[in-house]
């Protein structure tokens, strides 16, 4: 899985966009995602999430984890993205 993040410079009050995906032509069909460990969301049927307001304990390193149609566990993990607020 690939954690995506809005790019550009981030600041308060700003709209981030976390997006899960899998590599090549797999369709994720559950995600959770994680901050700083914490489950923040999830199981969502979606493949994004959105922090708005964006605040300064909106910053730290994020993750996903999500089920594929190709896995049979919930082991697929993200590799960490930080954001900066």
């Amino acid at each position: 899985l690939v954690l995506q993040v809005t790019a550009g410079a981030l600041l308060e009050g700003d709209t981030v966009t976390l997006r899960c995906r899998a590599r090549g032509d797999i369709s994720v069909t559950q995600v959770w995602f994680f901050h700083e460990r914490k489950k923040v969301a999830g199981p969502l049927k979606g493949t994004e999430i959105s922090l708005r307001p964006l605040q300064l304990h909106h910053g730290g390193r994020y993750r996903c984890r999500g089920k594929g149609d190709i896995w049979s566990k919930w082991n697929e993990l993200s590799a960490p993205v930080t954001v900066r607020v």
